[in-house]
């Protein structure tokens, strides 16, 4: 079992240090308790969709991001991801990619870690085939 541990530990120092965001369940708890102190907000808008990417100061000194879409009153089929780029916002690679039948969903608040420079975090999402709207990048 201790083996197990370090040899997770590794992987997640690992993918940090080559990628900056890694998904973890090391801190699952600190929201349910209020532990996480809430930094950070941006927010985009567009056919009565609004989509807002939220970052997340927590116990463990690391920066959690969360996607939120909340579509318009008749929207359905609601989709959230976060876009974590090193270059500005050239390129990025999408994570945390989570749909609902509903109008609104929000990708897992506990388990992205987002740990700054290079990396920049937005979220994008859309709705009931609605064009896909973005937040400004993080």
């Amino acid at each position: 079992m201790h083996m197990k541990k370090t040899v997770g530990r590794i992987a997640i120092a690992f993918a940090v240090a080559i990628g900056g965001v890694v998904a973890t369940s090391g801190t699952a708890n600190a929201y349910g308790t209020g532990e996480c102190k809430y930094s950070k907000e941006r927010t985009g808008s567009g056919n009565g969709d609004t989509v807002i990417l939220q970052i997340w100061r927590c116990p463990d000194g690391h920066d959690y991001a969360r996607g939120i879409i909340s579509g318009s009153a008749s929207a359905s089929k609601a989709r959230v991801w976060l876009d974590d780029s090193i270059n500005g916002g050239k390129s990025w690679t999408a994570r945390q990619y989570t749909t609902s039948p509903s109008r609104s969903t929000q990708t897992p608040q506990n388990n992205l870690l987002y740990d700054g420079s290079p990396h920049k975090v937005r979220a994008c999402g859309d709705t009931s085939g609605h064009r896909t709207i973005c937040t400004a990048w993080y």
